[in-house]
């Protein structure tokens, strides 16, 4: 046999061995988000410039929070919407945020994240070198003492089990920790912590999750729903049962493809994963975010298949999205709080 068949084999197979796998036969392709019409009753609180709520498909911005070329935010506390509004110092800076409940200015802040009980924030507050950690309640009463801290130091979110940090945030070396915000005191720390709810602590490990039982510090292995897709931001819901789990993927199957896959985590019921319907979605991250309601709905914004920005609502168990806005004011922030 001459070599040229030969050569022609191997680079055939070396070829077939370079290209990125198919997808698997039952494993579906990414599309659009599939809703029916919704019943309203939401309200949504979107991180534009200057932010807007949307009701009934109707935006309207919220009064005394400046517009223009700045870089907004949006957490839930309790009830109440909390925006920072930073002034940008350059391509990738921003000065600290002004932060305000509603229209309520509440000083200004590096991180942000809400206290347990829903009526105030934990602030990384601009004191020098170093920042200042500090507890500020929402209705414009003294706030607490304030603790030194680093600022690239980022508040998270209080559980009856501590306040959740992140050490460097935005870092090679950022590290997770819970502390006791009154002492400071170390409660657990990983390289990433995905969530603390319920009483049980999520870490993300290189392939799997672990679930650690705070009370009594038992763990045990929580297996990926599905192999591809990096981790987004966990949501819990409002009861802390429930864990809102996007997975995203830049380059699906190694093409051009970025999408969305959304699971819900039960960890009190056996640590079983749903599958949230019409996934995976094909978005441009652009303005991916979710909140739960109060009811139990899980609230999804973003741009999905191409087409403009809309929000949809879920409630697990059910078998498919229902609209809450067809289409939404352009942003660039991948947050938002929803209303009832």
């Amino acid at each position: 046999m001459s070599r040229f068949p030969v050569l022609l084999l191997a680079c055939l197979l070396l070829s077939s061995c370079a290209a990125p796998p198919p997808p698997r036969a039952e494993e579906p392709v990414p599309g659009p988000l599939l809703v029916e019409p919704g019943s309203g009753g939401i309200r949504l609180v979107l991180p534009t410039s200057p932010p807007m709520v949307v009701e009934n498909g109707r935006a309207r911005p919220i009064p005394g929070i400046p517009a223009g070329d700045r870089v907004t935010s949006v957490v839930r506390v309790g009830t109440t919407p909390v925006l920072l509004s930073a002034r940008r110092c350059g391509p990738s800076c921003t000065e600290p945020a002004d932060v305000y409940a509603w229209s309520k200015p509440l000083g200004r802040a590096y991180s942000v994240a809400p206290a347990a009980d829903g009526t105030a924030v934990w602030m990384i507050r601009d004191g020098g070198t170093p920042c200042l950690l500090q507890r500020v309640p929402l209705d414009g009463t003294a706030p607490g003492e304030a603790q030194p801290a680093s600022c690239q130091t980022a508040v998270r979110g209080e559980d009856r089990d501590g306040l959740l940090i992140t050490v460097n945030s935005g870092r090679p070396e950022a590290l997770d920790v819970l502390i006791d915000p009154g002492t400071g005191r170390t409660v657990q720390q990983f390289p990433r912590i995905a969530a603390v709810a319920g009483g049980s602590l999520l870490a993300l490990g290189l392939v799997d999750f672990t679930a650690h039982e705070l009370g009594t510090g038992r763990s045990r292995t929580v297996p990926r729903p599905v192999p591809n897709g990096r981790p987004g931001v966990v949501v819990p819901s409002r009861d802390g049962r429930l864990l809102a789990v996007p997975f995203e993927d830049l380059e699906w199957h190694g093409g051009t493809t970025r999408s969305l896959d959304l699971w819900v985590l039960d960890l009190d019921g056996g640590d079983r994963w749903t599958h949230a319907p019409s996934m995976p979605v094909s978005t441009d991250f652009t303005a991916d975010a979710l909140d739960w309601t109060a009811d139990g709905d899980l609230v999804l914004t973003g741009t999905f298949a191409g087409k403009t920005s809309s929000a949809a609502a879920w409630r697990p168990g059910e078998s498919r999205w229902r609209s809450i806005a067809s289409e939404l004011p352009p942003r660039s922030n991948r947050s938002v709080v929803a209303l009832p």
